[in-house]
């Protein structure tokens, strides 16, 4: 017998509620006991990642950062301070295409509910070099701002899981947060990219062995994805999966990789990621990496 995702079923697996959606977490070649562990310390990852990164929780770091005063130092936790490193990284190699800043845009389309800690109203002409990050774990605001990591943490938090899962070489293990996955170990996993409204036999499949996968699509309305150098929302009617060493990297690429006029090519070799994109007028269309 063999999984939707083409291996033996794990010795255990379990699904829980997280990230805003549900997180499937499975290991195989482990006794039942250290199973059960791993499964264990893989959950309790998720939710202390996803309390620290939460947009909504007054608690969060981006609650703090939101209710400090501009131009005053925050410290923020390792996790917060990785994630915000990794979206300088990416806004730079997308020529600001990739941008956290674009919150006040989704809590106007009433994508997400403005942040009730806040000390401010965001500047409409704030953008991500407004944002001082002081290593090794401090962030300063230069302006009013919001800070949304919703299209980059569910990834950290997935990458984190696999960390937490602490398997030997010879276990395989895959954390799945709502479509963003990264498998662990000897085992090669196939994974159909699932493009919304399409029969499932003309679904393309892709194997992954050590590496992440994530999706996203551009509906036709009221679209999460925003262009951060204009804040307008991308094209839409598109679908992209991207796999990339980290499920944080690949999470991310997905915004860039549905923009128009995206670097997208140079930003996929830098990060040496693949991107999977779809459209209706021109089908299927592979970028960077290996062409498979």
């Amino acid at each position: 017998m063999r999984s939707e995702y083409g291996h033996p079923p794990p010795v255990l697996q379990q699904t829980r509620p997280g990230l805003g959606t549900y997180v499937t977490v499975g290991v195989s070649g482990l006794p039942r006991l250290e199973a059960e562990a791993a499964l264990e310390r893989a959950f309790a990852t998720v939710a202390r990642v996803e309390a620290i990164l939460s947009f909504h929780a007054a608690d969060s770091d981006l609650a703090r950062l939101h209710a400090s005063r501009v131009g005053c130092t925050v410290e923020v936790a390792a996790d917060t301070f990785a994630v915000l490193q990794c979206a300088d990284r990416l806004h730079r190699l997308s020529e600001g295409l990739f941008d956290v800043t674009v919150a006040p845009v989704l809590v106007q389309a009433g994508l997400l509910p403005a942040p009730t800690c806040s000390g401010w109203h965001p500047d409409p002409s704030a953008r991500w070099g407004d944002v001082v990050l002081l290593p090794p774990n401090r962030v300063v605001f230069q302006r009013p701002v919001w800070i949304d990591l919703g299209g980059i943490a569910k990834g950290y938090a997935v990458d984190r899981a696999i960390e937490a899962l602490q398997l030997p070489p010879t276990a395989s293990g895959q954390v799945n947060a709502g479509g963003d996955l990264r498998v662990a170990g000897p085992e090669i996993q196939t994974v159909p990219l699932r493009v919304p409204g399409h029969p499932q036999s003309t679904h393309p499949l892709v194997e992954l062995q050590e590496a992440s996968l994530a999706s996203s699509a551009s509906a036709a309305t009221r679209t999460a994805h925003v262009d951060g150098r204009d804040h307008q929302a991308v094209t839409p009617g598109r679908f992209v999966s991207v796999v990339a060493p980290s499920c944080m990297l690949a999470d991310a690429l997905t915004k860039v990789a549905l923009a128009e006029g995206s670097p997208l090519e140079r930003v996929l070799a830098a990060c040496e990621a693949t991107a999977y994109l779809y459209a209706s007028d021109i089908g299927w269309k592979v970028l960077g990496g290996e062409k498979r």
